[in-house]
Formats: C-alpha cells, structure tokens, sequence
C-alpha cells in the first residue's frame, strides 16, 4: 500500500476513535473529570458492551499483520464500525457542554492526533503499521486513554487559568465587606433549602444565589465573577463536596457569616470513605466560616448531632426540629394537601403561619431553616409570611406536573435514603390516585448501596405499582419488594419504555399519579 493510502486508512480509524473520545468525555464529564468516579461509570455503561462488528474488525487487523493489504477490508470494516456507532447512539437526559475545560482537553488531544498521524509515515515496515492498526481496532480503550491523556496534559492550562479566576473572586469578595455571605450544605437538601432561602430572603434583600447546582469551587467563582455586584446584600452560595478539603477551599474564597447543614447521610460514601469523613467534611463550613460565627443545624439528624459535639465548640448554634420542642426553631400543626402544606413554625413564644405551594416533610424542615436565617437578618413576620407564599416549587424537587400525558411528582433530580423515603411518604399522602413510582435507584452509597435500595423497596411495596428502570442498578430495590411480598412492578430498560408503561396503565387508571425519584446519569443505567 502507498503511504497515501496508508495515511487514509489510518485517518479512517482515528475518526472512529475521535466519535468514541467524546461519548466517553461526556461520561467523564458526569463522573465530575473524577477517574475513580469514571472508571466505575464505565463498567456500567453501555457504551463498554463489546458489539459483533468490533470482534470482526479485530479479527482483521490481525490477519493484516500476515496480509498488509487485509488493511482494505479492514478500512471499510472501519467504515462501517464508525456508521454504528454514530447511528445507534441513545439520546442523552444530561446533555453534554461544551466548557472551557472540555475545549482544551479537546485542543490537547487535537495536538495527539496530529502528531500520531504525522508519525506514521515514518513507519516503513507494513508489518509494523498492521500492529499499529491491531492497536487501533481496540478503538474503546484506545479513546478512553487518549481522552485521559488529554486532560491530564491540560491540567497546568486549566490550573493557571482558575487560578486567575479564583484571584478575581476573592477580590470581588473582598470589596463587598457589608454583603452577607449564607453557605449551605448538607448530604442532601442543600440546592433546595438554597432556592428557598434565596427566594424568601429576595423579600427585603439583593439578593444572588449560586445557580443550578453550580456548587463546586469553579462553579462558585463563575457565580462570583458574573452575578456579585458593589450593591449586593446577599450571597446564598451552595456548598458541595465529595471530598474532604473541598468545602473548606470554597470557604476560602466566600467565607459564611451564617453556616448551614441541612443534612448528613451516606451521600458520596465511595470518595468519602467513612461517615466520619462525611460529617467532618460537612462541618468545614462552620469550620472555616467567620469568627463570630452562626450556624443553623437540623438537629433531627444524628450524624449533625455528632458533628456538633466535635466540631462546633466555638460557635453559636441555632438548631431547628420537627420532633424536639426544646429546639430553637419547632414546628406544630402540619397540613398538606395538593395545593401544598400550612404549618406553624414556633420561636420560643413567638408563633408564625405560614402557607406554601411545596409539597413534603423535607420542604417543611428547608422552610424552618430559611426563617431561622431570615430572623438573624432582621426580617420581619409578615415580610416572612409574604415571602414564604412566593416561593416556586423547584424543578425536579416534587413537582408536581404533566409528564408525557401523565400526572408526575417529578422528584428526578439525585435520589437519597431519606429523600426517597419522604417522596415516597408524599405520593401516599394521595389516597384517591392510582400510585406508581418510577425509579432507576440510588447510588453512591457505598458499600451501604445494596442495603439503602433494599429498603427503599420496602417503603416503595406501599405503592399500587413499579416501574423499575434498569435491571442491575434496579436488583436489590426488587429484593426489598419481594421481602414485603409485593409484586406488582415492571423493570424496564430505559426511560423511554417506562413512559410507554405508563401510558398503558393510565388507560385502566385514569387516576395515576407518577412519582419520578431519581434520575442517574445515562452511564449508571444498565
């Protein structure tokens, strides 16, 4: 073969590579760029199965390593490997952006390439280029190391640049000595306690919040850089870590005047690595916050409880309860139906009621806690009470709307033990509707993953139906099921057909309600 034609072949089978570097860059991309997050991601993906047409092209770069011009079949073998892949993609539920960080990991693998491309002419054994191609059919490993090896060249690159970033919000924190700084954390709860307290604070105050879930060190800079202005008042930044050092490093650049814990439960077990980990990672936002610093805690939870021992000696405390009436902040005389709940929320002698749209007894304790910060802000009861109506359910937080035709409690955004269960306890709050969960489960739990959707199925056999989506992730919440001697579920393989499910039953049950709990990256479901 002529190097020319050499050159095509190969340019054929870098262009099946390129298609595979970025379906694997958007899995890195929902592991967080974590390899200990994405390595696990891949075992599960289906983009990891090994296909019939990927056995026939190794089999002929093989034979071309005996027989060069095999290279021929194996181009057009090629070819058709690239159609496949590009044709049969599924459609993505989190889509893939296009960030800084992906554009220069993306640069970096540009330059590999190029320089693989321009290495080759000077290969001038046939044999020598049919090992190079044998290497290549192995296209999915060969895309998961050039994708990896791309963003570990552009580390110093994307370090010196958040390392400017970085510079710049601290200086813009710095020349707004008077704005409040409330950081929120928490296992679970934490984005929609932030949307809560943000929304009722924006009453009497200017108001910015970290958006989305832009909790991470850049995602709280970028807020920083384009939202804090000289005339701020309040800055409600979402703090959220996977790993120790990380909320203390965003303290770092917005330092709380008021701390916040929502919760603490064994979220992101896998990198924490114990629970005292989590609790210790957590309580790093009391840790390194101001000198005179608050926090408001919920004490119903016992991991805040052990971290208030160790790690809150030098700061004042306001805790809030549903169960304990020798708490701070209490709440009495909860109703809820589907236009939402009414309560009173009891400080000390002080009594205030209050009306919301949001639904769930995880809702009533983000409400108590955003009082509590209101109250140490200075605002008032009626200014509370206007503020509390105000509030919009937030997006996949049990919501309630239309789904496809079908009326949803859309709680898909990130699954947890004690979230699961409350939006569980909500859906059974609707005596008169036909109740079916649809769920893909929880992960990140750890070793404690089996256990938690194990009696996550306990709580979901209360149900009328379920519709399970994935059948590995999906086996031990069917276990939990099974326990309680309930059978009346379906597993499924995606969200597609579960939406099919659904409609088929609503033709018997014009009365469904859907709880959607949990919505996992397209790399878990399996």
């Amino acid at each position: 073969m002529t190097a020319i034609g050499i050159t095509l072949v190969y340019i054929i089978s870098l262009f099946l590579i390129v298609v595979n570097v970025n379906k694997f860059m958007h899995i890195f991309q929902q592991s967080f760029y974590e390899i200990d997050e994405f390595i696990p991601a891949i075992k599960t993906t289906k983009a990891a199965k090994i296909k019939i047409y990927e056995v026939i092209l190794l089999i002929l770069a093989i034979i071309s390593f005996f027989y060069p011009y095999t290279l021929i079949l194996y181009s057009i073998m090629c070819i058709f490997t690239a159609y496949s892949t590009i044709n049969n993609r599924p459609i993505a539920k989190k889509k893939f952006v296009y960030t800084n960080r992906v554009k220069i990991t993306y640069t970096m693998i540009a330059i590999i390439i190029t320089l693989s491309i321009i290495g080759v002419y000077y290969i001038s054994s046939l044999k020598y280029i049919s090992i190079l191609f044998g290497v290549l059919s192995l296209y999915k490993i060969v895309s998961i190391i050039v994708m990896l090896l791309g963003n570990f060249i552009a580390q110093p690159i994307l370090k010196l640049i958040n390392l400017r970033y970085i510079k710049e919000a601290k200086k813009i924190m710095a020349s707004n000595k008077n704005m409040k700084v409330i950081g929120i954390t928490g296992s679970y709860g934490k984005t929609s306690t932030k949307n809560i307290v943000a929304s009722l604070l924006e009453e009497k105050y200017i108001t910015v919040m970290t958006p989305k879930s832009f909790n991470t060190t850049l995602g709280v800079v970028r807020t920083i850089r384009e939202q804090i202005k000289p005339y701020t008042e309040v800055f409600v930044c979402e703090m959220g870590a996977a790993r120790l050092g990380e909320i203390e490093e965003i303290c770092n650049i917005a330092t709380p005047d008021i701390s916040v814990i929502t919760s603490i439960g064994p979220q992101h077990l896998t990198s924490f690595k114990s629970m005292d980990n989590i609790i210790k990672g957590k309580f790093e936002i009391i840790t390194n916050a101001k000198k005179k610093r608050k926090a408001i805690l919920n004490v119903d939870n016992d991991y805040i409880r052990k971290g208030i021992e160790l790690y809150a000696k030098d700061t004042e405390v306001i805790n809030y309860s549903l169960n304990d009436n020798d708490c701070r902040y209490t709440v009495e005389n909860i109703k809820m139906s589907d236009k939402g709940s009414i309560f009173d929320v009891v400080d000390k002698d002080n009594r205030i009621t209050v009306e919301t749209k949001l639904l769930g007894k995880h809702n009533i304790y983000n409400i108590v806690c955003a009082i509590a910060i209101a109250k140490e802000l200075g605002m008032t009861n009626e200014e509370i009470k206007r503020g509390i109506k105000k509030i919009k359910p937030v997006e996949h937080r049990l919501e309630l709307k239309t789904m496809g035709g079908v009326l949803a409690l859309d709680d898909a955004f990130n699954s947890n033990p004690e979230g699961s269960k409350a939006a569980i306890e909500t859906l059974c709050m609707f005596k008169d509707k036909y109740k079916v969960l649809v769920t893909p489960g929880m992960i990140e739990l750890g070793d404690k993953t089996d256990e938690l959707n194990e009696k996550f199925g306990e709580y979901a056999s209360s149900l009328d139906y379920v519709i399970l989506v994935g059948k590995v992730t999906t086996e031990y919440i069917k276990k939990g099921m099974e326990n309680k001697g309930f059978k009346n579920y379906i597993v499924v393989n995606d969200l597609y057909e579960a939406f099919q499910k659904l409609q088929e039953i609503q033709i018997s049950h014009e009365n469904l309600l859907a709880l959607f709990e949990n919505d996992l990256p397209d790399s878990y479901i399996k």
